[in-house]
């Protein structure tokens, strides 16, 4: 049969007072979209003929409407003339006028047939009372906003064809042949395999969000009428997943992604629902992001017996193209409670737990309680506030002499960055650089610092001569080592400030480099190779160990302020000290030691012949205004035992 026997109706109308949300329906309905998959299932159906290799599904043909009234008026038109629309989506408050329920009343009255999307956020109605004054609820979907524009094209998709397929009812109702009932089961079947598209990740093939939503919204109903019965939802999060796209590429994140669902379907039981959740304004934001739930679990602790199942089974290293990566997973846990609870309030109470797991490691989980939310939103807002920080003048760069342990002399300082939030005060770096690492945020603000002190650095040599030979360290963060785009960036900075790479310094950690050590390695190699420094900040902490020295390409070592500290009352403290003194020296790498408070720290580091030295007995980390001072005084700067 040909598929004109027939033809799918794309005629669809949008109803919005917003006129901007009709430029959102259009961008994601008046264009091609990618084959979900069902291009040879629909050939079959139509026959037409499949297209060989790929191609995209047809775009619809869209009106749009302010308010109700014109919607009304749109829809009689287009019946009139032969033309009926298929789907209208319609927004639940439209004032002046019809609200969203009156409209589609008096749709429905003019047309029967036509199938509608209810578009609105999930907390502006009481849904069950909408439910109940609309009684066609098989011709109804909801949809929130804002809305991500592959659900609208896949809503309009299906519905499309199911309105064709109603239309083949009425007509074998008024006794179409044989072939007519055939194609109708050929329809139905098309459209099984759009319902299945549209609620289901297309890279895992696990439910969506839109189905796990339902299944949570059962699970809660269920709950309720047998308090006995515990049910869990696990929020999952791949920790550090973006830096495996931005280091190795989308081909790789998403073999890991695969990856990863395989191991959850293989762990969590055949009774409860995996599903990858999609936010609400891009499908597949984050891309790692997964939820479990758990269906009549005893008690919590069974809940966290299997987040344990699954953490292992994550943290497992994954192969792709002969590559071995190592990730691990941050998992919330919150139990269902009853109540009133809707499914996304307790998606939102697992999300929290998961980002109190993040926050407190990563690699572990933690369950869900009322303080954590407080907490975890408290968090949220201070990354919001961050985000605009540095265009409110908020942020500051302070600076802590390095001082040759011999001479007294000035030879460089490291770089700091400070914030003073409006309302909290002085807020500090361990509170906010964690947040800045974890958003995302941290690129931005360290191509900021790198330019003012680029900037504050030329300005000395300007004015001050004694400052021809200082030069200033920067910290490097680990999501900075995932971007092979660094040392470029880096270069093209200190060159528009006329300094040259010898001027400036960047201070890393070695277990930054160590979470993704083959691209960190690579841009460390690139930077020194154009002249830049390297030093080796907190040695002695973390991963830290003297192999290091021997791997990565490092010029300057920094003692952790904790060795220096102790190594005056211990001597196997001492002794260590030595050691990483002499081994650095043997590699040609120059020793600096952090923490240097008393005359007693500096004097014993004289005889262990560290090379340089920084900490409170020479200067807290001041204003640059308090370090032009200092080079307008002083030719040298000497500490009080030198």
């Amino acid at each position: 049969m040909s598929n004109t026997s027939l033809p799918i109706n794309r005629r669809v109308l949008t109803v919005d007072d917003n006129t901007s949300i009709h430029e959102d329906y259009r961008r994601a309905l008046c264009q091609s979209q990618p084959d979900p998959g069902i291009g040879a299932l629909e050939a079959s159906i139509f026959g037409a003929p499949a297209k060989a290799g790929p191609r995209a599904m047809e775009s619809f043909e869209v009106d749009q409407a302010l308010q109700g009234k014109e919607a009304l008026e749109k829809l009689r038109s287009a019946l009139d003339s032969g033309k009926p629309y298929a789907v209208v989506f319609v927004d639940m408050r439209m004032p002046p006028g019809w609200d969203g329920v009156e409209t589609i009343e008096h749709l429905w009255q003019a047309d029967p047939s036509v199938l509608v999307v209810i578009c609105s956020a999930y907390s502006d109605y009481e849904w069950s009372d909408v439910l109940s004054r609309l009684p066609r609820r098989d011709q109804l979907l909801l949809l929130r906003k804002p809305f991500d524009a592959t659900e609208v094209w896949q809503m309009a998709e299906s519905l499309c064809h199911r309105w064709a397929i109603a239309q083949l009812q009425v007509k074998a109702l008024e006794g179409a042949n044989e072939q007519l009932s055939l194609e109708l089961h050929e329809r139905e079947r098309a459209e099984e395999r759009l319902r299945h598209v549209a609620l289901h990740d297309q890279l895992t093939s696990l439910p969506n969000r839109a189905l796990l939503l339902d299944r949570l919204g059962q699970c809660i109903e269920r709950q309720q009428r047998h308090p006995a019965e515990v049910s869990a939802v696990m929020y999952l999060d791949l920790d550090n997943f973006k830096i495996v796209n931005d280091s190795l590429g989308h081909r790789a994140g998403d073999a890991v992604l695969i990856e990863a669902a395989r191991r959850l379907a293989e762990v969590v039981r055949t009774t409860d629902t995996v599903g990858r959740p999609m936010d609400s304004l891009a499908a597949r934001l984050g891309g790692d992001e997964f939820v479990v739930l758990l269906q009549d679990v005893s008690n919590a602790s069974e809940a966290l017996r299997t987040a344990d199942r699954v953490l292992q089974a994550l943290s497992a290293p994954y192969v792709h193209e002969g590559r071995e990566l190592s990730l691990s997973a941050s998992i919330g846990i919150a139990i269902a409670g009853g109540n009133g609870q809707t499914p996304e309030e307790l998606l939102r109470d697992a999300d929290t737990a998961m980002y109190q797991a993040k926050y407190s490691g990563k690699g572990r989980c933690a369950l869900f309680d009322a303080p954590m939310h407080t907490a975890v939103l408290n968090r949220m807002n201070l990354e919001a506030d961050l985000r605009g920080a540095a265009a409110r003048g908020e942020l500051a760069v302070v600076y802590q002499p390095i001082v040759n342990i011999e001479s007294g002399a000035i030879e460089g300082f490291e770089a700091l960055l400070r914030w003073n939030h409006p309302t909290l005060g002085s807020v500090p770096p361990d509170a906010f650089i964690p947040i800045a690492e974890e958003s995302g945020i941290i690129n931005a603000i360290s191509g900021w610092t790198l330019n003012i002190v680029s900037q504050t650095l030329q300005g000395w040599r300007r004015d001050f001569p004694i400052a021809a030979g200082i030069y200033v360290s920067v910290n490097v963060s680990r999501r900075q080592l995932a971007d092979p785009g660094l040392p470029g960036s880096i270069a093209s900075v200190v060159e528009r400030w006329g300094l040259l790479p010898k001027d400036v310094a960047f201070e890393i950690t070695e277990s930054a480099v160590m979470q993704h050590q083959e691209a960190a390695m690579g841009i460390l190699t690139d930077l020194r190779a154009r002249g830049f420094k390297i030093m080796m900040d907190d040695f002695g902490t973390g991963y830290s160990s003297l192999s290091c020295l021997h791997r990565f390409p490092i010029d300057v070592l920094k003692i952790d302020r904790a060795f220096v500290q102790t190594h005056q009352s211990n001597r196997d403290y001492a002794a260590v000290v030595h050691s990483i003194i002499t081994l650095a020296h043997n590699l040609g790498s120059v020793v600096i030691a952090e923490g240097v408070e008393t005359p007693e720290h500096l004097a014993q580091l004289q005889a262990l012949e560290c090379d340089l030295a920084q900490g409170y007995l020479f200067s807290r980390p001041v204003p640059a205004s308090e370090i032009e001072a200092m080079l307008r005084a002083k030719p040298e700067f000497r500490a009080v035992a030198a």
